[in-house]
This record gives C-alpha cells, sequence and structure tokens, in this order.
C-alpha cells in the first residue's frame, strides 16, 4: 500500500483533533463547519478504500455501528465517592476548623483551598492507556459503574487521543480523568423542543436528560444530544507526581480536556466564602446548570493524611445553594395538543415571581405526574424551576386544602377534535392521532414559519389561530395562497400589516433547502439534521425517493430517523401538501453557495454577539460576518478580536472587558462590516 496514503489519512486525523480541539476545549475554533466536514469526510472516504487502516482513536470512530443490547459493569481502581453537603458560611468555617484539627495544622494558619462551580450533571470516569481513550463509566454505587464507552466517544469534547499542548511534559502510560457531562441550557430547551414536537415527553432538568443521553444504548442518538463535559480531577494514574489539586487541573488542560474556567485558588476559608457567596448570585449567568460549589483542599499530601469515610473524601465539600421556590395555587388544568398529537397537563397559576421572572403556567409533564402527587385544581403548590429554566410543581400544600379542590381527571379524547386519545406503547403519553385536528394543524404552522424554518414575519400564534378557525388555511401550504383581502378582515390585521405579511410570504419561498426540509416538520428531524439532507440531496424530491440505505449512509442519520423520513414522504397527505407547495412557487432546491466576500475588518477575526440588536437578530449577524470572512464563536476568550454588544448584554461583556477585548456597539459594528 502507497505511504502517501497512510500520510494523508494520519494528516487527515492530525487536522480534525486540532481543530476539535480548537472548538470544544478552546473555544476557538479557526475554520467553517462546512470546511470541517469537508475534512472528515475526506477522511471517511479514504478509511472505506482502506479499511484496514480504521483505528479506534480516528475522529470517525466517536459514533458506533449497531446499538449494544446492554451496558457491561466496569470497577473503579479508584473509588468515585460522593461528598458531603454544607448549606452556611459557618459549616464551611466549621470544616476548615476539622481539617486542622485532623492534620494538626495551627488554628491560625491557614489551608489553601480550590473552589469549583458543582456541575449538575452525570460523573463520569474516563480511562486512557499509553494516550488513547479506551474505556469510560458512570459513577454507578462509587465502586463500580456502567461501561458506557461508546456515547462517550460522541462528545468531541473527550479526546480519542491525549495530545499535550507543552512538549516538557509527557503522557503517562495510565490515567483516569473524572469529570461532569451535562447538557447546556439552550441544548436542553433545544432537546425538550424537539421531544415536544415529536410527541415524545420532556426532561425534568438538563441533568435528567444528560443521564438519559448516557444510558441510550444507541450512540448515534445520544450524538444529536450535543452532550459536553468538564474535567475536574485525576483519579487513578502512573508515571507523573503531582502535589496538588491545581496542578492536576493545570496537566488536565494540557492534555486536552476542558476545565472549569471559573475554578479558582483560595488562600484561605474566608476567601473560599466571599466566591461562593459571589456566584450564588451569578449562576443565572451561566449557560449551564451548578447547584453550588465544590471546596477541595489544594495539598494532595493533605488528601493523603485526611483519607475517606465509608462514603465520602474528608479533604472535599460542597456548598449547596439553596433553589427559589414559590408558593401558588393552581387556578386550572388544561391539556394542550402538541404538532404531533401529544396531550401534555398544563397548570394555569395565580402568578407568582420566581427566580427573576412572572410564571402563570407550569408543566405538569404527564398524567402519571398528576397521580403520583395528586395534583388537584384548587391546590395550593411548592414551585420551583427545574433546572432554573422550567417552572415545575415541586409538592402539594395538602394542609391548605379546603374540600373544593378537584382531582382531575385523565382524558379519554383529544380536547380539541374529540377524537380518542390513545396510550403510546410504553404508557407514558397520550395522543390523538387525527391528522386532521386543529390543535395539530395551528402547532405545524407556527413550526412551519418560525425563524429556523421558513422564517415568516408576522405570522404568530395569534394569527395563527384566526386563519385555521376561519377555514382560511388547513396545513402550511395553503399559507402560501392567503390573499390580502382575507387577511384584513382579520382581527388585528390592518392594511399595512396584511402587506408586510403577504411581502414576508413571498420572501420566503425564496429559503434554502435545509430550511425547507427543517419546515416540514418530519419526525426526529431538527434544524442540524436538515442541514445534513440537504447537503447530501440537493433536492426534496431527491430526498423523497431516498432509500432507508441511502439515508442510514449518511453520517449521523440512524436507522430512527431513516424510517421517520420514509414514513413522512410516504404519506399521501403530505405528498398532496409538498405538490401544493412546489405549484405556488417554493424553492425545492440547495441553492448555490454564496461566494464570499471577505471584508479584511473582519476577514480572520473571530466576533462574539451578546445582548439585542436592533437592525439585526442574532442569525442575521453570524451570517453576515461568516459571509465576510469572520468566525463567530459562542464565549468570550483572550483570543476574541471582538464583542458586539447590544441592549442588555450578559455577563459576556464583564468577560471581554476583564479580558481587553475590543467591544463594538450596533453603530460601531455597522461601520466595520462594511465592504470597502
Amino acid at each position: 500500500m502507497s505511504s502517501t496514503i497512510k500520510g494523508k489519512i494520519q494528516q487527515l486525523r492530525d487536522t480534525i483533533r486540532y481543530h476539535d480541539r480548537k472548538y470544544y476545549v478552546e473555544n476557538n475554533p479557526e475554520i467553517t463547519d462546512y470546511e470541517y466536514d469537508q475534512l472528515l469526510k475526506e477522511l471517511q472516504r479514504l478509511e472505506k478504500l482502506h479499511p484496514e487502516l480504521i483505528t479506534p482513536d480516528s475522529p470517525t470512530q466517536r459514533v458506533g455501528g449497531e446499538p449494544i443490547t446492554q451496558f457491561p459493569t466496569i470497577e473503579h481502581r479508584v473509588p468515585m465517592l460522593s461528598i458531603d453537603n454544607t448549606y452556611s458560611d459557618d459549616e464551611l468555617r466549621e470544616f476548615d476548623q476539622r481539617i486542622k484539627r485532623m492534620t494538626e495544622i495551627e488554628t491560625h494558619q491557614d489551608i489553601e483551598y480550590v473552589v469549583e462551580l458543582k456541575i449538575d450533571g452525570v460523573a463520569v470516569t474516563l480511562s486512557y492507556e499509553n494516550g488513547l481513550f479506551v474505556r469510560g463509566a458512570t459513577r454507578g454505587d462509587g465502586f463500580k459503574g456502567d461501561d458506557v464507552s461508546a456515547n462517550l466517544r460522541t462528545i468531541r469534547q473527550i479526546p480519542l487521543r491525549l495530545e499535550l499542548s507543552d512538549k516538557q511534559y509527557k503522557i503517562p502510560p495510565v490515567i483516569e480523568i473524572r469529570g461532569e457531562i451535562y447538557l447546556p441550557n439552550k441544548e436542553f430547551q433545544r432537546l425538550n423542543d424537539e421531544r415536544e414536537e415529536e410527541g415524545e415527553p420532556q426532561f425534568a432538568n438538563p441533568r435528567n436528560a444528560a443521564a438519559g443521553s448516557l444510558k441510550l444504548l444507541d450512540s448515534r442518538i445520544t450524538a444529536r444530544r450535543r452532550l459536553r463535559l468538564f474535567a475536574y480531577a485525576i483519579g487513578y494514574f502512573e508515571g507523573i507526581e503531582p502535589k496538588t489539586h491545581i496542578q492536576c487541573l493545570e496537566l488536565i488542560r494540557r492534555f486536552g480536556l476542558p476545565v472549569n474556567p471559573h475554578a479558582r485558588f483560595c488562600n484561605n476559608i474566608e476567601e473560599v466564602i466571599h466566591y461562593c457567596n459571589e456566584w450564588g448570585n451569578r449562576r443565572e449567568e451561566l449557560d449551564y446548570m451548578v447547584d453550588g460549589m465544590v471546596i477541595k483542599v489544594n495539598s494532595l499530601c493533605l488528601h493523603d493524611q485526611l483519607g475517606v469515610t465509608s462514603k465520602a473524601p474528608r479533604w472535599v465539600i460542597s456548598f449547596k445553594f439553596q433553589p427559589e421556590q414559590a408558593v401558588t395555587k393552581i387556578e386550572e388544568i388544561v391539556v394542550q395538543v402538541g404538532k404531533t398529537g401529544t396531550l401534555t397537563p398544563v397548570a394555569n397559576l395565580t402568578p407568582v415571581l420566581l427566580a427573576g421572572t412572572t410564571v402563570s403556567r407550569a408543566t405538569l409533564h404527564n398524567f402519571d405526574e398528576i397521580r403520583r402527587k395528586d395534583i388537584r385544581e384548587g391546590d395550593h403548590v411548592v414551585l420551583q424551576k427545574a433546572g432554573e429554566i422550567i417552572p415545575q410543581v415541586v409538592s402539594v400544600l395538602k394542609e391548605k386544602r379546603k374540600g373544593n379542590e378537584i382531582p382531575f381527571t385523565e382524558p379519554i379524547s383529544c380536547p380539541e377534535c374529540k377524537g380518542k386519545a390513545v396510550r403510546d406503547d410504553e404508557e407514558v403519553y397520550l395522543r390523538c392521532h387525527n391528522p386532521f385536528c386543529q390543535a395539530q394543524v395551528k402547532r405545524r404552522i407556527q413550526y412551519f414559519a418560525g425563524r429556523d424554518a421558513m422564517d415568516i414575519e408576522g405570522l404568530g400564534p395569534a394569527l395563527v389561530e384566526q386563519l385555521v378557525d376561519k377555514g382560511f388555511v388547513k396545513d402550511y401550504a395553503d399559507v402560501y395562497y392567503l390573499r390580502y383581502e382575507d387577511l384584513v378582515t382579520l382581527e388585528r390585521m390592518g392594511e399595512k400589516s396584511s402587506q408586510n405579511l403577504i411581502h414576508a410570504i413571498e420572501e420566503s419561498k425564496h429559503r434554502d433547502l435545509d430550511r425547507l426540509i427543517c419546515a416540514l416538520g418530519i419526525l426526529n428531524v431538527g434544524l442540524h439534521t436538515a442541514e445534513v439532507l440537504a447537503e447530501r440531496f440537493d433536492t426534496l424530491d431527491k430526498l423523497a425517493n431516498a432509500t432507508q440505505e441511502e439515508l442510514e449512509g449518511i453520517y449521523e442519520i440512524g436507522p430512527v430517523v431513516a424510517k421517520s423520513i420514509l414514513g413522512f414522504f410516504q404519506n399521501k397527505h403530505i405528498q398532496e401538501i409538498i405538490e401544493k407547495l412546489k405549484a405556488s412557487g417554493v424553492n425545492t432546491k440547495k441553492l448555490a453557495t454564496q461566494k464570499l466576500v471577505k471584508n479584511p475588518k473582519v476577514a480572520g477575526k473571530s466576533f462574539v454577539i451578546t445582548g439585542t440588536l436592533q437592525k439585526y437578530s442574532r442569525k442575521e449577524a453570524e451570517t453576515l460576518i461568516k459571509s465576510l470572512g469572520g468566525r463567530v464563536l459562542s464565549s468570550v476568550s483572550k483570543k476574541t478580536d471582538y464583542l458586539v454588544a447590544g441592549e442588555e448584554p450578559g455577563s459576556k461583556l464583564d468577560n471581554a472587558r476583564e479580558l481587553n477585548v475590543h467591544v463594538l456597539d450596533e453603530e460601531a459594528f455597522e461601520k466595520i462590516i462594511q465592504i470597502p
């Protein structure tokens, strides 16, 4: 075999690993997603031609083949024990005094600590041998955990091969790195939105979503969940001799794994307390959930002296944040119908302020949850934001009952169309199977017109309600046959707003193929999958005629998604809708890629956007930057060139100022993006 092929494959692997580290660990991408995908596709092509050259650490091996049937059990070399909790400043001071007593350190002497955010996720251990990732496991009972290696391989922040950024260090022959798998808030919201649209029950909080994703038997589904990792400790190791915990964190960074940037060295317990209380008031700034702080003695020598109890190390403790709760009354329990017919109970509440927002509705998840908690109309309940995102009923204050509270009866029919409500196979939730149910039609049209789909400005929920109720539209294709004469007769639709909507509908006909595919509302197909499909099939007809084998042959498309796509396009009702879309002039082909017009002030520069811009949506601003040769990042770092700050900027503005990153208001942003 030609050494040129081997060299090309190795070069591609090294390049992809480099860009993985830049994107997933350093938050400083150097190439576009498209360029990255082309590198990966070329590596896949070469490995398919030469399968004997495929190695376990190749970037193509992150997502495995067929689903496994069960998870083997792994025994931890160093137990993954739990952490004792504390809830007050005084308890932290007592912890400090206890450490001094046990190690015979003078009371007046200070102990050095490292304080880290307590990520609300799932603890895992990652085992590397001679730099190669060999296995990964969940915490389990602390002594044994489930082997979830296949699912962990899908997380691109976890390197399949350790790469040292500093050549003065060496890769140890054996090392276990401990970390927390978590789901960012926006991904949790995206996942729950998709599950609602697809008729699946929503996850209660990000931690449950992360845990459920790690325990999926099909790693291809896990890959679509976009899990993340923060590494926080070293377990078993050979060949290295760190002296402190802060050195361990630095080593982990050098090995190429992400460490939370907010870990802080503290000289004494008072600095620890100050930092813990600071984050108690700042945690809403984060894009992931934390439920406290973890305080660790910095000296590893002291770790050995202090030892462990039967369930927890003595050298670490967690400071737990108190969740914000509120008491309110359930005025009514209603059932809402999703776009795929899912029936979900929702509590209408007496409005109450909770975690900075006024809450008047809370999901009750499913009807089993109502029975389990014995939730009734008229009940006073304790409300809390699950993961501080989604309002949920924590408990019922039964002592406040007066006897006139009304038990909720599970529906036997759809509240909208009166069609029969049917339990799904797993008996988790009810669904209405009537495809012409008006509630489902309304949700599908709203989704079709949404920002990530056909982006029809002005076609909001209230207007969709009127259009369906009055019979002007029966499906989303009918939107393109609306007349100005019909619109002006509707409530709150004057001449100007009607003209604007007609114009917006006409403009939407020219959206690219991926937006149309997303808008169709195919089960299990969101925006990212739609982009993948549009890249592979450059017309809607080609996608509609694709076989199961062709679909499963696409990277990131598994049998579940393939089956959804086939079933969708084989539906005669859908076929009629698509023909109406074509007849109306909606684009059904992939548009030619726009030639990049580089602006020397933008090209090669990295931008972060925060706050609300007046003239641009977030997506429009990002697209504009990319079209001029710039890069858009999600977080601020020392290597960020510009922060574009709109109204009500978040913590990114403070971070930018601390790092001396150039801040642009909207006026300055417009000047810099002008093409010379």
